[in-house]
């Protein structure tokens, strides 16, 4: 326990000073490319501070020049952390409530990066800030989805449909990842991160949208819900699951 506050303080103190330097460089980088490059490191750090073991198997399926639509399954703010780091190459933006803008300091990382903010309780707003995704994707962006909604601290949440009627009407394919292991370092209920373990991330062929229409939306939902769970459901980190066939191992932290 003493050990995990400590890691917390640190976890703090590390944010505290990077998000004022990501906000400084924000305003100079329309984008937030540069931003999202500093958060990145952020992210690398922080999960090296927590002794976490991170592996990556299907990097072979995407080429980092293109755009896609990530959707995974959530179980620790951990999460977060792990993607940024497995997808190293790619520049992300994650759909996220308007609650988390509303933290103090999280909350201007998350601006200054130029996160996505949804309101769920304004219909207008949300569909304008999904309007404003649209076109970052067609400018080689990618865009990230927690389709459950919320963490689910093991068994998957049933899915929503907005990040599928999303990649429907931006033509970009759909690539499901699973993770695995983090719901053990942060649990859903924790506030203190438990030093050391393995997070494993499956990322799996891409599927196509650009012949499907809305119609499609539940069919795809279905589809890609099925492919994570055969990667999350009862496995353990290290363990290589049926769905990709090719396992592309990579390094506890980015080389790059």
């Amino acid at each position: 326990m003493i050990l995990g506050a400590v890691r917390l303080i640190a976890f703090t103190l590390d944010t505290v000073l990077w998000i004022p330097l990501v906000i400084l460089v924000s305003l100079c980088d329309r984008e937030a490319r540069t931003a999202f490059r500093l958060a990145r490191w952020w992210a690398w750090a922080n999960l090296k501070l927590v002794g976490a073991h991170l592996t990556v198997k299907g990097l072979e399926y995407l080429d980092p020049r293109q755009s896609y639509v990530f959707v995974s399954n959530h179980r620790s703010n951990l999460d977060v952390l792990a993607l940024v780091v497995a997808l190293w190459d790619f520049q992300l933006r994650w759909v996220a409530k308007e609650e988390l803008f509303r933290i103090p300091l999280f909350g201007w990382g998350l601006r200054a990066t130029k996160q996505i903010l949804v309101n769920r309780a304004d219909h207008a707003q949300a569909l304008a800030s999904l309007a404003e995704a649209t076109q970052r994707v067609h400018d080689g962006i990618s865009v990230v989805f927690f389709p459950e909604g919320t963490r689910s601290g093991g068994t998957m949440r049933p899915f929503k449909k907005g990040a599928f009627v999303f990649a429907i009407d931006t033509g970009a394919q759909v690539v499901p990842i699973g993770i695995t292991g983090t719901e053990r370092l942060l649990p859903r209920t924790a506030w203190t991160v438990r030093r050391g373990g393995g997070i494993r991330v499956d990322i799996c062929s891409p599927i196509p949208t650009a012949e499907r229409s809305r119609e499609d939306r539940d069919a795809l939902l279905d589809e890609v819900r099925r492919v994570i769970a055969v990667r999350v459901e009862g496995g353990k980190v290290g363990d290589r699951g049926p769905m990709c066939a090719t396992a592309c191992q990579r390094p506890a932290f980015a080389r790059r």
